[in-house]
């Protein structure tokens, strides 16, 4: 047995409370058995390596002779899983000074907190290490099943992507305590998160649209533009894609230099991360009512009034602009895709279609749990002179006047250009939003807004009901964008899941 407070106890102890959270997450707080979801991740295990040999097939006879034009399609790889993964250490790191409530246990006890923190920074390096071998796993078994063994050299890559994201991370976080202060710093690292982690692929879809005309990033780096900037295959640039290739030398060194990349930040930052947690714990998060709050109340039927006390909900709701940013980030190809071939093509407006609807559906599922089961009072609201289902009426609508406000631009490009195209896409986009809705309806169950990252625990068949309609939707949508009647095929599956989920519903 490891004596109490020394490194090996509290890496035991933090292991435990990792695995009781990762209970929760998988079994949705025990309403699923162990051997469901273990079936269900066998099922989704076979999926992602069939998904991945489709991917990586082509490509499994890759060697170290790859030249410039393999080493920038590695490279990109890399970079895109670096920032994914950057994102999500970064908000694990914030939510390991605000999240956690046992700092005045730890405070009060002969264990140096010192020690506590970098325990725990090393538990989020091991998160992260899980998270890039999930990813990568499927895709490096087949690449070394069609290519051999080096390809699970890939791997180690993927262990060094993760420690020096996890390392970046508490350097970031720690700039952002000492230039913000901890009454900003949690909201400023939860947007900072989700413009990371879709900072990159937005920023080569961007590139690639207004240079080559195209929203695949393989094929921007696959074009002779970026080729030409490129430097030669002997260059430092290209030392994680030749380890991923199989270089020995060059794996022991990505993952010397990853592993500095944390420990180095780590030894020197262990110090001051107690003196950020004690600081957040005096700091009151709720924020002061803003004046122009008071206008609430003036004349207006209960409707009215019910709409605008939802839009103000989530126009000043923290874990909204932190979680849903990402999806409205995501948005921004598409437009620069409508404005670039704006009048000169039909293909943009076939492409964003389907791409708007997807959005939608999810937008509409995020808005729905905040204003149906995210609701702060709700015996409050129980106690008001209005029905439930009135109630629930006018939540929807502010849902879906929110949803169409955030879309609005793309409709009015696109009515500019076909009245038609615009009215069917509209048309998708109100269809994907409410049957997000209503499944976020029937399955609400009651949580705080703070849980919002973890909504889709609270039902699996409703996580899973809202993405098959969302993609349902999609696919209509594009079908009909083409004019084929083979449109309403979708449409029927997208009404069958609907179907099929009211049945299940709770009672």
């Amino acid at each position: 047995m490891s004596t109490p407070a020394s490194w090996l106890w509290l890496a035991r102890h933090e292991a435990r409370l990792a695995i009781r959270d990762l209970r929760h997450l998988m079994t949705a707080g025990g309403r699923w058995r162990i051997r469901n979801v273990a079936i269900s991740f066998a099922l989704l295990a076979v999926g992602l390596h069939l998904l991945a040999f489709g991917i990586v097939a082509p490509h499994a006879e890759m060697t170290l002779e790859a030249g410039t034009r393999g080493f920038t399609s590695i490279t990109g790889t890399l970079l895109l899983t670096f920032f994914l993964l950057l994102s999500q250490s970064l908000e694990h790191v914030t939510r390991l000074f605000y999240g956690r409530g046992d700092l005045d246990l730890f405070r009060s006890s002969p264990a140096p907190l010192r020690r506590l923190f970098a325990i725990r920074v090393l538990a989020i390096a091991v998160s992260s290490i899980l998270m890039s071998l999930v990813v990568a796993l499927p895709a490096v078994n087949m690449l070394a099943l069609l290519g051999g063994l080096r390809w699970f050299a890939a791997l180690g890559v993927a262990v060094a992507t993760a420690l020096a994201a996890a390392g970046i991370a508490l350097v970031l976080a720690a700039l952002l305590f000492d230039t913000l202060g901890p009454r900003r710093t949690r909201f400023a690292a939860q947007v900072a998160s989700a413009i990371i982690g879709s900072a990159f692929i937005i920023g080569v879809q961007a590139v690639a649209i207004l240079s080559i005309g195209t929203l695949s990033p393989r094929d921007f780096f696959d074009s002779d533009l970026v080729l030409s900037y490129m430097p030669p295959p002997d260059n430092a640039l290209w030392i994680p894609a030749r380890a991923v290739l199989g270089s020995v030398p060059d794996l022991a060194l990505t993952i010397v230099s990853a592993a500095s990349v944390l420990i180095v930040p780590m030894v020197i930052l262990s110090g001051r991360l107690g003196g950020y947690a004690i600081a957040t714990a005096s700091v009151s998060h709720g924020g002061s009512r803003p004046v122009w709050g008071a206008r609430l109340f003036r004349t207006a039927s209960p409707r009215q009034l019910l709409q605008r006390k939802e839009w103000m909900l989530l126009v000043r709701d923290p874990w909204l602009a932190s979680q849903s940013l990402m999806q409205l980030l995501y948005l921004i190809p598409a437009g620069l895709l409508l404005w670039r071939f704006y009048g000169d093509s039909r293909g943009a407006l076939l492409v964003l279609a389907p791409v708007l609807t997807m959005a939608a559906g999810q937008l509409g599922g995020g808005l729905a749990w905040l204003a149906v089961s995210g609701e702060d009072a709700p015996d409050l609201i129980a106690t008001a002179p209005i029905s439930p289902t009135y109630n629930l009426t006018a939540k929807v609508e502010a849902v879906l006047i929110a949803v169409f406000a955030v879309f609005a631009p793309f409709l009015i490009g696109v009515f500019m250009h076909s009245w038609l195209m615009a009215l069917v896409i509209a048309g998708a986009i109100f269809l994907a939003a409410a049957s997000s809705t209503l499944i976020q309806i029937w399955f609400r169950s009651q949580a705080k807004r703070r849980y919002f990252r973890r909504r889709q625990t609270s039902s699996r068949i409703a996580t899973f009901a809202e993405a098959f309609s969302s993609v349902a939707w999609a696919s209509a949508a594009a079908l009909a964008m083409n004019e084929s009647w083979y449109a309403v095929a979708p449409t029927i599956i997208a009404m069958l899941v609907l179907t099929a989920t009211w049945s299940i519903r709770p009672r």
